[in-house]
């Protein structure tokens, strides 16, 4: 489906900046991205675009189920074009998440939740470091 096609489908007017940003990160291929990654694709294919017209766009992205948004790592904000539920290995040494399937671990128990709330879901980082 073409990026004009699917910003449609999810209720978005396809601007000239929102295709811009669909055609790099809907190419097929899920990716973990911050907004300076793609502002620098942006630069790359030729384009210019400022970061907050970026943010703006992954704003309305996220908003609709385009794509997620993580949780921020440190100062950055990662947003991941795998809207399935999964979970991530993180390696701490190069910022690279990988995706892993929310089969492939078991949690057993929880801990008690804090009074006055209830659990939205759960989403588990394992963080990797190099063996010695």
């Amino acid at each position: 489906m073409d990026s004009k096609t699917k910003l449609r489908k999810a209720g978005l007017r396809p601007t000239k900046q929102r295709i811009a940003i669909a055609d790099i990160l809907f190419n097929g291929i899920n990716r973990h991205f911050t907004a300076e990654n793609l502002h620098n694709d942006i630069i790359q294919s030729g384009k210019q675009m400022s970061l907050a017209t970026i943010y703006n766009c992954l704003n309305k992205f996220k908003n609709v189920g385009l794509i997620s948004h993580l949780q921020s790592l440190g100062e950055t904000y990662v947003f991941d074009t795998n809207v399935e539920h999964h979970h991530h290995f993180f390696n701490e040494k190069t910022g690279e998440l990988i995706d892993f399937r929310p089969g492939d671990i078991h949690v057993k128990k929880f801990p008690k939740l804090p009074k006055g709330y209830k659990s939205s879901g759960i989403d588990i980082i394992i963080k990797l470091i190099e063996k010695n």
